[in-house]
């Protein structure tokens, strides 16, 4: 996940969900067709797998909900490339040029 594997909350969600589930938890190689659907592909580096997840028991409508949940959890960041600075330390977020 911190590769940049997944690409939005809900993907994350849905990984955290399934990970054991899809395919009867056997991973296959990345690139398939059917990736993240009905399998996954194996983890980077075994030793970082959390055995307390990856069969969570969720509906998709309870998958969304979490989504929904967490996307109201903000602490106003704003990303860099959303930043232009006015040189001297003095940098000002897109949204209020």
């Amino acid at each position: 996940m911190h590769n940049g594997y997944f690409k939005d909350l809900k993907a994350v969600v849905h990984f955290y969900n399934t990970r054991d589930t899809l395919n009867g938890g056997v991973h296959l190689p990345a690139g398939g067709e059917l990736e993240g659907c009905q399998y996954w592909p194996p983890p980077e580096v075994n030793a970082n797998v959390d055995q307390t997840i990856g069969h969570l028991g969720l509906s998709e409508k309870e998958e969304e909900q979490i989504v929904a949940f967490m996307k109201t959890l903000t602490d106003g960041f704003v990303a860099l490339e959303s930043v232009r600075c006015q040189g001297h330390g003095n940098c000002v977020p897109n949204r209020l040029r």
